[in-house]
């Protein structure tokens, strides 16, 4: 008989095998229990081993409690009197590693080892090479200073020590700009002959020449101060004096101007 359906028996019944239930007791006890798919199962194998004629209606019945019905069929088909034999006990079989791994991996020849060994201790030596003559190269580009470069200031006699930090205003307008001269882009040596003198070296010079005659800063507030006190030929100069620090705001500057001359 069946283990499993044995198994069944003795969780259900506590006897050892279906042959000791009857199929009275099997009917009885599954009218009692309609929804216990065991028992049934065990009612149906019991019909099966007595040619019982409902069998069929009640394997039907036994399908619906079970979502495999192939399972059910075949639990039911197996007469549990097979028999099975022992494995036979494969003897392990010792494994040449060496041999294996020579007849996996290909071999290596020695030329090729060395001459990646001697590639690799060449490249650092090569990418130097390359980065000083690079270097070089920059430093023969350009042999000597564009002149929009130099010191304004300093060619024209005005000197400033580094060590001294300026004071007074002019000083520190001065250094302002000559700081800005210095910090220039330089241009390439093929552009100095076509380069024109551009808006701001002018608006420099003319305020280095201002600021060496009147030794202050010069904005339009300080215009605004003297034309609100009443002083409008102080505020005409200076307007004056801004239109040739700012071309692009003369218009501004001259309107400015015809204004205070009619007060």
């Amino acid at each position: 008989m069946n283990q499993q359906i044995n198994q069944l028996v003795k969780s259900i019944f506590q006897k050892e095998n279906l042959e000791q239930c009857s199929l009275q007791e099997l009917q009885r006890y599954a009218e009692r229990h309609p929804y216990f798919g065991a028992a049934q199962l065990l009612l149906t194998k019991k019909m099966q081993v007595e040619h019982n004629d409902n069998y069929n209606d009640q394997l039907q019945k036994t399908f619906l409690f079970f979502n495999n019905p192939l399972w059910v069929k075949q639990l039911l088909d197996e007469s549990g009197n097979a028999t099975i034999q022992p494995a036979e006990k494969e003897k392990p079989v010792a494994i040449n590693e060496a041999a294996v791994l020579e007849a996996i991996l290909p071999p290596v020849a020695s030329t090729e080892v060395v001459s990646q060994i001697e590639e690799q201790t060449n490249l650092p030596e090569i990418q130097l090479q390359i980065k000083k003559s690079q270097e070089m190269a920059l430093k023969d580009e350009l042999v000597f200073e564009p002149y929009h470069t130099v010191d304004y200031f300093a060619s024209q006699g005005i000197k400033i020590k580094e060590e001294e930090k300026p004071v007074d205003k002019f000083g520190k307008q001065l250094k302002s700009f000559t700081d800005w001269l210095k910090t220039m882009k330089r241009l390439p040596i093929t552009d100095l002959k076509n380069t024109p003198v551009t808006q701001a070296e002018q608006k420099v010079e003319v305020l280095a020449e201002n600021s060496l005659a009147d030794r202050h800063v010069i904005t339009e507030s300080m215009a605004a101060v003297w034309e609100k006190q009443g002083n409008t030929q102080k505020a005409i100069e200076i307007y004056e004096k801004l239109s040739l620090l700012e071309p692009t705001k003369s218009a501004y500057f001259a309107a400015r101007i015809a204004e205070l001359k009619k007060q």
